[in-house]
This record gives C-alpha cells, sequence and structure tokens, in this order.
C-alpha cells in the first residue's frame, strides 16, 4: 500500500482528481489507468511517498531501486508528461507509461502486452526492459520504508565472513574505495551503519567522487542525504558541498533530493 508523504510543497503532488480530469488523460494517453494505481492517488494525486526503497534483482543481481515518488494524473503534470520524458531518454514506445524514475531508470505501465498492464523497469543506459510485477498493487506492496539496513542484506556472504576476521574500519574502508562498483556500494552501506565508531567525514568526502558515476550516484546521495537528516556531526564545507553538487546536476532528481532534505530540515522533522 502506498503510503503518501504529506509534504504541504510537494511539486510532484497535483490537485485532487476528477472524473473530467481522468477522462480525457485516458483519452490522450490512449489506455484505461489501473483501477488499483487509480485508488491510491484518489487519497493522493502524486508526490513524494514514504516507501522509496523497490528491491529487484536486475542482471541477475540483488539491487534497490529508489522510488522517490509517484506521478499523478493531470492535464499538464504527471503522466502526460510520460512520452516526452521517455523520448528524451532515449524510450520511444507509446505503449509504456512512466510513473516514476529519475531518467536512469524508470519504472513504468507496460501495455505491450494488453489492455491491463504490468509494471516494468526500464533501464536507460543499457536500453533494457524488464516486467516485475502484475499489477500496482504488487508493485505497492514491494515498497519498503527507508532503511539502511535493508542494504545491508544484500552484502554477500564473503565480506561477512571478512567482517569476523577484520575489524569494521579496516573492512569498511577496503571495500569503500575498491575498484568494483558492487563493493564500493556494500562498502558504503557498512560504513554508514557503523558510524557510531566510524569518522563520518571520511564516508561523504569519498561518497561526494561518487555524485557523477552514473552507477555509484544514486546511493552516494542516498546515504549523504541520510547522514544530514539523521543529524550525523558533518563537516559543514561537507554539508554545503553536497547540496551544491545537487545544484549542479540540474535535474529531476537531484532537485527531489534537495526539496525533500531541505523540508526535513527547516521543518526539524526527526528521522531515526
Amino acid at each position: 500500500m502506498i503510503i503518501w508523504n504529506d509534504i504541504p510543497d510537494d511539486p510532484n503532488r497535483l490537485p485532487v482528481l476528477t472524473d473530467d480530469v481522468l477522462i480525457e488523460v485516458e483519452g490522450r494517453l490512449g489506455v484505461k489507468l489501473p483501477d488499483d494505481y487509480l485508488q491510491a492517488i484518489r487519497i493522493q494525486n502524486g508526490g513524494y511517498v514514504e516507501q522509496r526503497d523497490l528491491p529487484i534483482v536486475w542482471n541477475g543481481q540483488d539491487d534497490i531501486a529508489l522510488v522517490d515518488s509517484i506521478s499523478g494524473v493531470g492535464r499538464h503534470k504527471g503522466l502526460i508528461e510520460s512520452k516526452a520524458l521517455l523520448t528524451e531518454w532515449g524510450v520511444e514506445d507509446d505503449q509504456l507509461i512512466a510513473f516514476a524514475g529519475d531518467g536512469h531508470f524508470f519504472l513504468v505501465f507496460d501495455y505491450r502486452e494488453g489492455a491491463t498492464p504490468k509494471i516494468a523497469y526500464i533501464d536507460t543506459d543499457t536500453e533494457e526492459i524488464d516486467v516485475l510485477f502484475d499489477s500496482f498493487s504488487q508493485f505497492s506492496e514491494a515498497l519498503t520504508t527507508v532503511d539502511m539496513g535493508v542494504y545491508a542484506e544484500m552484502i554477500p556472504e564473503p565480506v561477512a565472513e571478512v567482517k569476523q576476521r577484520q575489524s569494521l574500519l579496516d573492512d569498511a574502508r577496503r571495500l569503500l574505495y575498491s575498484e568494483e562498483p558492487k563493493e564500493k556500494l556494500h562498502g558504503a552501506v557498512i560504513w554508514f551503519n557503523g558510524l557510531d565508531s566510524l569518522g563520518v567525514d571520511e564516508l561523504v568526502r569519498e561518497l561526494l567522487t561518487w555524485m557523477d558515476h552514473e552507477l555509484l550516484r544514486d546511493t552516494a546521495t542516498s546515504v549523504i542525504q541520510e547522514v544530514i537528516i539523521r543529524r550525523k556531526p558533518l563537516n559543514q564545507q561537507l554539508f554545503e558541498a553536497f547540496f551544491e553538487t545537487l545544484h549542479r546536476q540540474d535535474d529531476d532528481y537531484s532537485k527531489q533530493r534537495y526539496d525533500e532534505t531541505m523540508y526535513i530540515l527547516d521543518n526539524d522533522i526527526k528521522v531515526e
């Protein structure tokens, strides 16, 4: 079940959906939108969601897709922007309607096999499409609340064995500075989970160098955001560098992360 994050200034939240707007948008898209999706957006017409982690298997490996927000239905915003958005990222298929994603990936209603859509994942870097769920309900049930512990479950057994023989710091540092992207990601997770005994500045300083790396950027952004909203002691220069980097990247994903983090800080929302 989708749990909407009720942020007053959420730029992705649209006005309450009316039947007139729904009929018009479905006509322009040429599809009947699924009832389970409509049920969710009649509660709130798109916007940020509390559960942002979507465990998936991609290219035979466990992975996490970060779903910040879900598109609503409006005459000029939301799902109606799907075709232009997908075209911009090199995807040309009117039977695919994007409802989430940051450009590097999209989650879409997949109408290629009929009038009742499945939920598919598009990797725009590899141009691969994989059907993940039979329905929007299955997708929403698979979403989990942001918790870095979810990533810890992805650590392979060899790493767990190493942790028994080495100190936490040595293990985390070895992985964080590895040449292998998967090991680097695991190192970031181990380091984050051990921040009570590990230095936060070194972690964030390294993660900032990942912000332009297409395979590492999402995890780097997510971990640094968690460090900040959980009020971990962080050097002010690194704090400012993170927000400057989000501004420089100037894309929807970075803007969402910036707006979300600033809202939490400005309203002194406690994140445990």
